[in-house]
């Protein structure tokens, strides 16, 4: 990793300590909802995500692209001359630290909050937020369970609605007509194997099973077989990249060589690390690539690799994005108070970010297009239209 240049302020605190500043009992927020507006203070935005357990890779990387876009914002002068600071608690996972740590925002009044790796989590988290008027600006949570949930909460990730669509319309396009369906049983696995099935069924093609596995299942063999039964054109994962690389080396372990497609919970260098040649040729999605010749992706993902020493995930880009969101809304807003700055989000519109242009529909979406890329080599890299 490259240390180089100046490192953003960044205080962590784990879910457990945060409660045990708040004496574990959730009490309302304060009437105070405005960050300071002194302008000789830094302005302070919260960020959490699952940065510990199996699941930590999306956040950290995403904390990645935070440290960078704060980075770069206080060496262009902060946000209208006010260094930006990072204040990072780690959820673990666990939808019963949303409110904890939603509670610590709010009583340390940061202007604006970003992160979340679980949609469970930033749901359970709604609620007190909403008591303090909290803007939100997540970068990996797809639930559409968060559409128009709260007034304050937008998201730089596309749904897994929107997503599924546009997958099942990518494989029917492709002249797969017939898919067995595979998912992790969850709200995000649940949700977008629906959104596909529904979709590609609706365009003509036939789903030949429909099948749950639990997260941490090591042993695949009787779904992949029953996957494999019907002789399918395709097999879609619905999950995350660990399950999805055993799915696809149980798959040609089996001796099939039918077309695999997973999801953006897919689209990061482990699942290469942990697949190897079972997931070459695997098509995913993505709202990002680093293969665009998008003047502002080409910037960020020089700026990343000079960082870090490696090129940027989605996650990376994501985040980078959504922090340039909310310093752009802050300085439209012209304060830190919590209302102004929702506004000032609300009305967001084709942002230049590294992940393409961003808007927010009137239920906190994002709008846009999303990427299809495939494994090859070992790196993932744009489908050819």
């Amino acid at each position: 990793m490259n240390a180089s240049g100046n490192r953003p302020q960044r205080r962590v605190v784990t879910a457990a300590a945060a409660t045990v500043l708040l004496g574990a009992t959730l009490v309302a927020c304060s009437s105070a909802t405005t960050a300071t507006d002194d302008a000789s203070e830094s302005i302070t935005l919260g960020y959490t995500a699952t940065l510990s357990g199996d699941f930590a890779s999306y956040g950290l990387q995403m904390r990645q692209g935070v440290d960078l876009a704060v980075e770069e914002l206080n060496a262009d002068g902060g946000i209208d001359g006010r260094t930006v600071e990072i204040v990072s608690a780690d959820d673990e996972g666990s939808p019963a630290n949303g409110p904890v740590v939603a509670q610590q925002f709010c009583d340390e009044s940061v202007a604006a909050v970003l992160g979340y790796s679980f949609s469970s989590v930033a749901l359970a988290a709604l609620p007190v937020y909403d008591t303090c008027g909290m803007p939100i600006v997540a970068s990996a949570v797809t639930s559409p369970e968060l559409s128009g949930a709260s007034p304050t909460f937008f998201r730089n990730v596309f749904t897994d609605a929107s997503q599924g669509e546009a997958m099942a319309a990518h494989v029917y396009e492709s002249g797969v007509t017939s898919i067995a369906v595979l998912f992790q049983q969850d709200d995000y696995g649940q949700g977008i194997s629906d959104a596909f099935s529904e979709a590609f069924e609706k365009a003509g093609g036939t789903i030949t099973s429909a099948q749950a596995y639990q997260l941490g299942s090591v042993d695949f063999g009787t779904v992949v077989d029953t996957a494999l039964k019907d002789d399918p054109e395709g097999l879609f994962i619905g999950g995350f990249y660990t399950e999805t690389a055993k799915i696809a080396a149980q798959v040609r372990d089996a001796g099939s060589e039918v077309a695999l497609y997973g999801t953006d919970g897919a689209v990061t260098p482990d699942l290469v690390a942990l697949g190897g040649e079972a997931v070459d040729g695997m098509t995913v999605y993505s709202g990002f690539s680093t293969s665009s010749d998008d003047p502002d992706t080409q910037a960020f993902v020089a700026a990343f690799t000079e960082k870090y020493d490696s090129e940027p995930t989605s996650w990376a880009a994501l985040a980078y994005d959504a922090t340039k969101v909310v310093a752009q809304a802050v300085s439209d807003a012209g304060s830190t108070d919590h209302a102004a700055i929702v506004d000032a989000l609300s009305a967001i519109e084709e942002f230049p970010g590294a992940t393409g242009p961003i808007s927010f529909d009137d239920e906190g979406n994002r709008l846009g297009d999303l990427i299809f890329l495939t494994v090859a080599d070992g790196a993932f890299v744009p489908v050819s239209e």
